[in-house]
């Protein structure tokens, strides 16, 4: 499968429309355990050296080199690194942040630990080239995290029903964007099946693990508003937990890959 290149690669990106100004439960529990479940199977270690593509704001980082790993940053937008820069002041022993594109990342072959790249996959230019950089640039018995949303998830799966028959019934629509389409920001719908094709033709798949379900559901998040937060969280933590078994039909797939062996 070929994946079509952006002409100009966004130097100015920022992620301040990412997140609503007033978070629902489903959204919050779902950023927060994405990032949790990601930095958990990392799983980074005392003088692991760690590159982190995308790196935004470089919160990750930050928790990443509490474990005592070298973590370096790669962003490409001059907004998200003064971000960063500011976010690494507060706490940012052995850490670095250079300013890159993940399709060019300017490191040594085969001189890296481990690489994460979390929510940044669908934003690349050429998603095919920047995997094709992180299976070159990690160790032997090394590995790369991928966590990647799911456009083809259960809960966008039933809002497409619920939507489809309210357009069957002429109900307006509210919505300048619904969740599942693409935003403009990214270059490519990732699903389960894409996924998975895209890391195996570059790198040895070992784990698949699904986080959250129905996230963004239409109503979804209101009618958990609705409850006690100590229902709620259950429910989203059960729910989690289901995703784990069914990454197919979750919000977010992580994937954990290694590099293939040498011909």
């Amino acid at each position: 499968m070929a994946f079509q290149s952006m002409i100009k690669i966004d130097l100015t990106w920022n992620d301040s429309d990412v997140l609503p100004d007033k978070l629902r439960p489903d959204v919050e529990f779902l950023f927060s355990r994405m990032s949790q479940a990601t930095i958990q199977m990392v799983d980074p270690k005392p003088g692991d050296r760690i590159l982190d593509i995308g790196c935004g704001r470089a919160m990750d980082i930050l928790a990443m080199s509490k474990f005592g790993s070298v973590v370096i940053g790669v962003e490409p937008s001059s907004v998200m690194l003064e971000y960063a820069c500011q976010s690494l002041k507060l706490d940012g022993n052995n850490t670095a942040i250079l300013k890159a594109i993940a399709e060019s990342i300017p490191v040594v072959p085969g001189s890296m630990d481990k690489i994460v790249c979390k929510g940044a996959l669908d934003h690349f230019a050429d998603p095919e080239r920047a995997v094709r950089q992180m299976a070159a640039a990690i160790k032997p018995g090394g590995m790369a995290v991928i966590a990647i949303a799911n456009f083809e998830s259960l809960g966008f799966k039933i809002g497409k029903l619920i939507f489809h028959i309210r357009k069957l019934l002429s109900i307006d629509n509210p919505y300048s964007r619904l969740p599942w389409e693409i935003p403009p920001d990214h270059t490519i719908k990732f699903d389960y099946n894409v996924i998975i094709r895209l890391m195996r033709r570059h790198m040895s798949v070992e784990k698949i693990l699904g986080v959250s379900m129905l996230c963004s559901m239409p109503g979804w998040g209101d009618m958990l508003s609705t409850f006690p937060n100590a229902i709620s969280a259950k429910i989203l933590v059960s729910l989690d937990w289901l995703s784990r078994y069914l990454p197919v039909f979750s919000d977010v797939i992580i994937l954990k890959c290694t590099r293939k062996p040498a011909d």
